[in-house]
């Protein structure tokens, strides 16, 4: 429920205000009716209708007081007019607007967050199938353009760095196996040195 009123309420600045309101209020009801009575012609009737305004016109301020606004204030609020300082409406609208604005940000924020994360979610993947796409067809390029090279097609000096490269797998291969042959015997030699006394 709005925190706001659904109906304004009638607003004066001061209780004396609202006093001065109830007398020219009584004084308009007890002129029309001295008016309707000299109008009849039973003015001498006015003292037996004056205890029922009245009462009528008691009845009216008593229902009045709930929708009265003194200084800002609801009269169901205890009021004391030294300490209260005059109502600035100027300041209450914008605390109202002030506080629309802030539901419509609430709002707006919660909004985000329930939407936010699927948007997040379906740019990353995005993201994330353009690169796959990218990477395949990458992979792709690269797989096409190797079949289609003949050996007519090599380079001269290619190849001929290429068979330099296996010869000389060859001769490290044939190199490894001799110097794993001469570190065996240099550890036996090296015990064998060892083991003897001087």
């Amino acid at each position: 429920m709005d925190a706001r009123e659904d109906l304004p309420k009638i607003s004066v600045e001061t209780e004396q205000d609202w006093r001065r309101l109830q007398r020219n209020i009584s004084t308009a009801f007890l002129d029309r009716l001295d008016l309707e009575l000299e109008s009849q012609g039973v003015s001498q009737d006015r003292e037996s209708f004056l205890p029922h305004i009245n009462q009528f016109l008691d009845t009216l301020f008593a229902i009045t007081r709930p929708n009265l606004r003194i200084n800002g204030r609801t009269t169901e609020e205890p009021y004391d007019d030294e300490e209260m300082e005059p109502f600035d409406e100027a300041l209450d609208r914008h605390i109202w607007s002030l506080s629309d604005q802030r539901l419509k940000w609430d709002r707006e924020i919660g909004s985000r967050r329930r939407t936010r994360p699927a948007e997040v979610e379906a740019m990353i993947q995005g993201v994330y199938t353009q690169h796959r796409g990218i990477d395949m067809d990458i992979d792709a390029n690269q797989e096409s353009c190797l079949p289609d090279l003949d050996g007519n097609q090599l380079d001269p000096a290619m190849e001929e760095t290429f068979v330099n490269a296996v010869a000389m797998s060859a001769q490290l291969s044939q190199s490894i196996s001799m110097q794993y042959e001469r570190a065996n015997r240099f550890t036996a030699v090296s015990t064998e040195v060892k083991a003897l006394k001087p």
